[in-house]
């Protein structure tokens, strides 16, 4: 009985330390993006032009990149 509740409570223990995890990372992610819009905004016009050469403008790699919610879709992955 004493092992089962131990087991219990790290599992809870992982599960609370993956949604804290998952909770900074999608929060790091919305910070890089606001960061990279506003540094698109205080471009001049030929700045942004020539910026656009070289990669698109507005676009994050990670945006279509579908994130896992829970424990066990990360473990599938």
């Amino acid at each position: 009985l004493v092992s089962l509740l131990v087991n219990q409570g790290r599992a809870s223990d992982n599960q609370r330390l993956f949604n804290n995890a998952v909770i900074r990372v999608q929060h790091l992610h919305q910070l890089a993006a606001k960061m990279i819009n506003d540094f698109e905004d205080s471009l001049l016009p030929e700045e942004r032009r020539q910026l656009s050469k070289i990669f698109p403008l507005s676009f994050c790699n990670s945006d279509y990149i579908e994130a896992p919610t829970g424990k066990d879709e990360s473990q599938k992955s």
